[in-house]
């Protein structure tokens, strides 16, 4: 029974400082004041960071595309497309003198996917697509049955080891930069994208950006873009009694719930302990 209550006991201790570990006071001196004999003018302000990663994938269609089908079994997209998605989200507040440039204006590294010359030309000599599409689907099918002799001891007597892994790549390489002229050519980018956000006393949502699937992230201004926003729930504190006829200020954070938002979606949650939805407490001067 002692044992059972010891257990118990520890328990609560730990809930009890768990508890007091998400309620953390955090406060700041305000006002003018002396501090190591210099005068201090301080305001206590909350600037969050939000950093957006923001992933491009550019897909350039083959040349050969229209014959995918016909010639190696499988429908290949003849239509080139960027597409943008957030695909992960940060928020933190903005500490000290430290300054986080935004380069939500600068938008110039978008993927950029070329295809290589064509690795089936071989002259300046003009041909019918559809030829030059069958020739290169016969190098596909003539480097997969070299790669299968190669595996079985059929071709290359002699080549092993190291050889024979370095052939097997290159045969790969190969191989891929032709079926690229029938599929494609897929080039994927990731880009952060830090914006500062001032918070006001009297706001608990705030619209930083927008962001398009086809232009990835745009201007608040821009309606055509889906809403990028922060939402704010404050949470309910209790804050030390206020001697009013003290001297000396501090300002209180107050602990909030900061959501970042993709329209409905809720792309990330975080408790931040915010000044403005705080209070001051004023103290006596201590002599």
């Amino acid at each position: 029974m002692r044992r059972l209550s010891y257990i118990i006991a520890t328990l609560v201790v730990l809930l009890v400082a768990v508890d007091a570990s998400a309620q953390q006071v955090v406060k700041k001196r305000i006002g003018v004041y002396k501090e190591g004999g210099n005068v201090v003018v301080a305001e206590a302000a909350t600037t969050l960071v939000v950093d957006l990663e923001v992933e491009t994938e550019t897909f350039i269609a083959g040349p050969y595309a229209r014959y995918a089908q016909k010639l190696l079994g499988k429908r290949a997209s003849f239509v080139n497309r960027v597409e943008h998605s957030i695909v992960a989200a940060d928020v933190a507040l903005l500490e000290g003198d430290a300054f986080y440039a935004s380069d939500l204006a600068d938008r110039g590294d978008v993927a950029t996917c070329e295809l290589p010359l064509q690795v089936d030309r071989l002259s300046s000599v003009e041909y019918p697509l559809e030829d030059a599409a069958r020739d290169a689907a016969e190098q596909i099918f003539a480097l997969r049955r070299a790669r299968l002799d190669l595996v079985t001891g059929e071709l290359g007597e002699g080549v092993f080891g190291g050889g024979l892994g370095s052939a097997l790549e290159e045969i790969e390489r190969l191989e891929r930069q032709y079926l690229e002229l029938f599929y494609g050519k897929s080039e994927v980018v990731r880009k952060n994208h830090r914006l500062l956000l001032p918070i006001d006393a009297a706001t608990t949502s705030y619209v930083i950006a927008r962001f398009s699937s086809e232009r990835g992230l745009v201007e608040k201004g821009d309606l055509d873009g889906e809403i990028v926003m922060v939402a704010i729930t404050p949470t309910a504190c209790d804050y030390p009694a206020s001697d009013l006829k003290g001297t000396v200020a501090y300002r209180y954070a107050n602990n909030a719930d900061v959501a970042v938002m993709l329209g409905q979606e809720v792309l990330l949650r975080r408790i931040l302990p915010i000044y403005e939805y705080g209070t001051t407490v004023m103290y006596a001067n201590p002599r």
